[in-house]
């Protein structure tokens, strides 16, 4: 085992060494650091000491390029940017967006700046069938699901089952063309017998 070093004090990247703490494995000493941006955390000596080694707390990795344009605020054609969409995947940057028809969707940055997305996609889908207020069966339409992992062109629609008091959401197509007692599991498998619904 080579000779214990004491680290207090010294500066690796955004950390520096407070003091040491309980190891978290045998023979390897770890250490109590603060980091530049005020979090504390605490890292072993192999990984201070390595070349490509821990120099932050985490935040290095949070951390927007610095050539990232922060388009909060801003507005394309109906979309006004409300903050960045932290759940994108790798390095696709995409931005919340409310649209001026109500809707929220997640819109890549190229997107937006090269116009080729204005709208959550209602000026080119607009709802044919405004549905709120009728009833499919047991079904009464509260009104349209607004939700930025819906595809624009799916037009979904909120709904209280006046039978059992649930609130179930069913696409404007399944609605107006399938059996309106299929929607709601109170009715699914236990219809109502002699049942006359001209609302299809």
């Amino acid at each position: 085992m080579g000779k214990f070093k004491d680290l207090t004090g010294q500066t690796f990247g955004k950390l520096t060494v407070i003091k040491r703490v309980e190891d978290q494995k045998a023979g390897r000493p770890t250490w109590l650091c603060q980091c530049e941006c005020g979090n504390l955390t605490t890292v072993s000596s192999t990984r201070l000491m390595r070349p490509n080694g821990t120099r932050s707390c985490g935040c290095l990795k949070h951390q927007r390029s610095p050539s990232l344009i922060d388009l909060t605020g801003q507005t394309f054609g109906r979309l006004k940017v409300l903050r960045r969409d932290e759940t994108a995947p790798g390095s696709r940057i995409k931005w919340i967006c409310q649209c001026k028809c109500g809707n929220t969707v997640s819109v890549l940055s190229s997107s937006l700046r090269n116009g080729k997305t204005k709208s959550c996609g209602c000026s080119q889908s607009p709802v044919k069938y405004d549905l709120t207020g009728q009833e499919f069966g047991y079904l009464l339409v509260i009104g349209r699901v607004t939700n930025p992992h819906i595809r624009s062109h799916d037009v979904r629609w909120k709904c209280l089952c006046r039978n059992c008091g649930r609130i179930v959401q069913v696409d404007s197509y399944w609605l107006r063309t399938s059996d309106p007692y299929g929607h709601c599991r109170c009715t699914r498998f236990n219809k109502p017998q002699n049942t006359h619904d001209g609302s299809q």
